[in-house]
């Protein structure tokens, strides 16, 4: 569909994305079809995907404008999520939205449609734009100071949140699989990290970040 939401898009401008666990494969089901209708029936100028969490039961719902739509974005994908869990009471938890602006972007210059969306979602220990922007330079010092970047890593793509209190990065694997071998490389961290150098070790220990993060693999479903 003409307005799906690509995590590369050079001309979004601001971004609205939200997280729903639930409790069985059959319920993720249920609540994929209203989703998908949401996403592909929104507004002209509004770009909308639905994506599925790989490994658990949950989705994500991800909608973005190439121009300042702040009024409409939580609400966005709020009411996408309420009225694709309405009538599974007590079978969905929404975890989390964050509305964010881009904030960074980096490619590691391989094509590709990048069939698996990694997310990592950075809490910070408290609001702070300074913490944001510092993160993801170090982020991108990391990846560019690597002599190739990790099998698999096609794009990654940060987004700050307008709250000042997380950054949200959109990486773009060739396969679930490639990005689980990634982390394997570097045993440190909540999740393990995709590199080994002196650069990623100091991607987690920067100041003012949380060390619980959330880094979550996603497929498209819409």
């Amino acid at each position: 569909m003409s307005n799906r939401f690509c995590c590369t898009d050079p001309d979004i401008r601001l971004l609205a994305a939200g997280r729903v666990r639930f409790m069985s494969s059959d319920a993720v089901e249920r609540a994929m079809a209203p989703l998908i209708e949401r996403a592909r029936t929104v507004p002209t100028g509004t770009l909308a995907d639905v994506f599925r969490d790989v490994d658990n039961h949950a989705l994500l719902f991800v909608a973005a404008w190439r121009v300042n739509r702040f009024e409409a974005a939580e609400s966005t994908v709020v009411g996408a999520i309420a009225h694709a869990i309405e009538p599974l009471r007590g079978e969905a938890t929404p975890e989390w939205v964050d509305v964010a602006v881009p904030a960074g972007a980096w490619t590691s210059g391989r094509s590709g449609p990048g069939e698996c969306l990694v997310l990592v979602r950075q809490p910070l220990e408290r609001p702070d734009p300074i913490i944001q922007t510092s993160w993801i330079d170090q982020v991108l010092r990391a990846l560019n100071g690597d002599a190739e970047p990790p099998d698999g890593l096609i794009s990654a793509n940060f987004f700050a949140t307008h709250d000042e209190a997380t950054v949200l990065n959109f990486a773009r694997w060739t396969s679930a699989e490639a990005h689980r071998h990634a982390l394997a490389r570097g045993h440190y961290g909540q999740h393990g990290s995709i590199g080994t150098s002196p650069l990623w070790q100091a991607t987690r220990a920067h100041p003012g970040i949380r060390a619980d993060h959330e880094v979550c693999r996603y497929m498209r479903v819409s």
